[in-house]
């Protein structure tokens, strides 16, 4: 399946892959041109669908894997680690008396304190494999006990007799002096050489030390796994003839080296997601779209993040499944619904769609790879939505039979309903489970998700936008020209980031800022050391500093931008912006109330060359549809509705609903009462009317 668009800006040859759980999207840009691919993710290998990929894409473009100066990849398969626990089996060592931290974690019942069934989830340890050392600092960094090094070995050799492939040391304060760690380090490199080590203080320099203790063991089970996988993946490339460099997505939108992302893998976690948030921001910018809430539906799984003010939202603690992770990631929200989620009748007459999906193997019972269960899918089929014989551009046959029998045996009949309504009943449900979401991301935060523009993209999500958006009264819609491959797409639009971050718990005074200089300074040493490794040179370099600061005894804090201004006037500016952010947030503010900083934050940017959608020149003609077909809709039944092929319309041409616009990645479903126009980069605009 392939999408050729012409593009005026000279580029290097670059493409991004990115793998999800059922398909794995493709793109490159190679000058004026910008070419699409997608096809099956190979669970049992994903460097076999991968490969693939590069190569079906190499030789449509008429080129050799060996002419591509750059590689960006992004992957669900990390995430999949650690939510199914399939890394190494892990021991951790802490500080004597915290054994239990992962167990105890924050001590309250979430996510509900009225379930009376709610039980944590397992820890990522298990008790037997978690030991304590003598030894402890201070929140400043000062000794209180020495290591017992003689109590080390023994632990040491104790965590060699488990068999563990991986150990993380997690020692109380550690982000303030590693120098107890670092001495486990070494004595682990004697001691039990075999087993792989991750140090908090390598992994995550900041307080809490449940969240910090959790990331250090998620670093830990994955490490193998994720190092081992980029190794094969760098090695096979290489061997098929790629030599451009390398690199991964992370869960900050930014890129980062193979071999960088192997030392620190917490760091890729939410990795698959990213790209699509970082492509729609960068195609909303194009357009001149400052708010926007993204909407990417794929076979597995549905992400949603809001961005205001033309820059998706940053946050420092996120989790993956049950597992808290201190490492900073773009801000959304991820729900079982994809068009490969599975529907099914629970309790005897109540209708559920997900979280369980079919995947891509079997994958939804259409695809005739003995798939019994009905899925989102296999609803759009059957409704008409979907053409069995283009999807992904013909590349895989549908078989509308198999949807039919698939809901109707294990929907319809049982409910004693028809098989249409069935079937809009599926896409009912998983649309208000991402509705929910979208509330979740807006509403709930306080904001009006009208003034937004909803972006909706993945290979599923133009089917749904519309009805989205009239549930949540969004009356503009955009979808780009490849919704398919936009997650892809926005790999090739990432700069390379690190974020580091330092805890200094300290008055904001006047005798806090030589401390706050030298510390200040010791990260950005260490940022441009860490941009240089990845292969960015100082003129291509951008640093931001940030703090997060509190009133003194509060538990919470605010991140503000730390200027080399703050230091000269002794934080007097910066006191005034927290006070206003904190009325702005909580609705009030503590004058009298000493400020207290918290964290030093450094963002390092290294920019590179960013793709771009291309431009199309206009036509005045009216668009004629390529076929009709029986489409069933909500409260009209079946109608025959207007199919037009998205390769055939330009900017200008204006499509009214209902109809069916057919990408070679995806459809688009404009419902009754929207209207669709393309801009010059062929985004199509969506506007409700009453």
């Amino acid at each position: 399946m392939l999408q050729e668009l012409a593009s005026p800006h000279t580029r290097q040859i670059a493409v991004g892959v990115d793998t999800g759980g059922t398909h794995t999207d493709v793109v490159l840009i190679n000058g004026e041109i910008v070419k699409t691919l997608k096809l099956p993710t190979t669970p049992s290998d994903l460097n076999v669908g991968i490969l693939k990929g590069l190569t079906e894409i190499c030789e449509v473009s008429g080129l050799n894997i060996h002419q591509l100066n750059r590689f960006c990849y992004a992957t669900t398969f990390v995430t999949n680690l650690i939510v199914e626990q399939k890394g190494a089996q892990i021991a951790l060592i802490t500080t004597e008396g915290f054994r239990d931290v992962l167990e105890i974690g924050r001590a309250s019942r979430k996510p509900d304190v009225y379930d009376i069934h709610w039980r944590a989830s397992d820890p990522l340890v298990p008790r037997q494999l978690r030991f304590v050392v003598r030894e402890r600092m201070n929140y400043a960094g000062e000794v209180l006990t020495e290591l017992d090094e003689t109590q080390a070995r023994k632990v040491l050799e104790d965590v060699r007799g488990t068999g563990v492939k991986s150990l993380a040391v997690c020692f109380l304060h550690a982000y303030a002096n590693p120098a107890h760690e670092r001495r486990i380090a070494e004595m682990a490199q004697e001691i039990c050489p075999e087993i792989d080590v991750s140090l908090s203080s390598d992994v995550v320099r900041e307080f809490r030390e449940y969240e910090r203790t959790s990331t250090t063991c998620v670093n830990a089970l994955i490490k193998k796994a994720i190092t081992d996988h980029l190794s094969s993946l760098a090695t096979a490339s290489n061997e098929k003839g790629l030599n451009g460099s390398c690199y991964i997505m992370r869960g900050n939108g930014g890129l980062s080296t193979f071999q960088s992302a192997s030392k620190v893998p917490a760091a890729i976690t939410h990795s698959g997601i990213m790209g699509g948030i970082v492509g729609a921001t960068a195609l909303a910018r194009q357009c001149g779209i400052q708010n926007i809430i993204t909407l990417d539906m794929g076979g597995t799984s549905t992400d949603v993040a809001l961005i205001s003010n033309g820059e998706p939202q940053l946050v420092h603690q996120s989790k993956v499944g049950d597992y808290p992770l201190l490492i900073p990631t773009l801000d959304m929200v991820t729900i079982g619904a994809g068009g490969g989620s599975i529907a099914y009748i629970d309790g005897g007459s109540a209708m559920r769609v997900g979280p369980h999906s079919a995947g891509s193997v079997p994958g939804p019972a259409c695809y005739g790879q003995g798939g019994e269960d009905p899925t989102v899918t296999d609803a759009n089929l059957y409704t008409g939505r979907l053409n069995p014989q283009t999807f992904l551009a013909g590349a895989r046959t549908l078989y509308p039979e198999k949807s039919e029998k698939a809901i109707e045996d294990k929907i319809a009949q049982p409910l004693g309903i028809s098989c249409a309504d069935a079937a809009l009943g599926i896409m009912s449900i998983a649309e208000a489970h991402m509705t929910n979401a979208i509330k979740l991301i807006s509403v709930e935060r306080g904001l009006d998700c009208r003034d937004f523009t909803l972006f909706a993209f993945g290979g599923a999500g133009a089917l749904h936008a519309t009805r989205l958006a009239e549930e949540l009264s969004i009356k503009r819609v955009v979808i780009p020209p490849a919704p398919g491959n936009l997650s892809a797409m926005g790999l090739l639009c990432a700069d390379v980031r690190h974020d580091m971050a330092r805890t200094l718990v300290i008055d904001l005074c006047t005798d806090s800022i030589q401390t706050m200089r030298d510390a200040v300074e010791e990260l950005k040493n260490q940022a441009a050391i860490a941009l240089q490794a990845e292969g960015i040179v100082p003129t291509d370099s951008l640093l931001f500093t940030s703090i997060d600061l509190r009133y003194k005894g509060q538990n919470y804090d605010l991140n503000l931008p730390l200027n080399d201004s703050d230091f000269t006037d002794a934080f007097l500016s910066l006191h005034e912006r927290f006070n206003q952010q904190h009325e702005k947030v909580y609705g009030y503010l503590l004058k009298e109330r000493s400020i207290e900083a918290v964290n030093l934050r450094i963002t390092a940017m290294g920019t590179v060359q960013k793709a771009l959608w291309p431009r199309h020149a206009p036509v005045a003609t009216k668009p004629v549809p390529k076929t009709q077909r029986a489409v069933y809709l909500h409260n009209l039944g079946w109608e025959t509705l207007g199919v037009y092929s998205f390769e055939e319309l330009h900017p200008e041409q204006r499509i009214d609903g209902p109809s069916i616009i057919e990408y070679p990645g995806s459809t688009l479903y404009l419902a009754p009462n929207w209207t669709c126009s393309f801009d010059v980069f062929k985004n199509a605009h969506l506007s409700h009317h009453s």
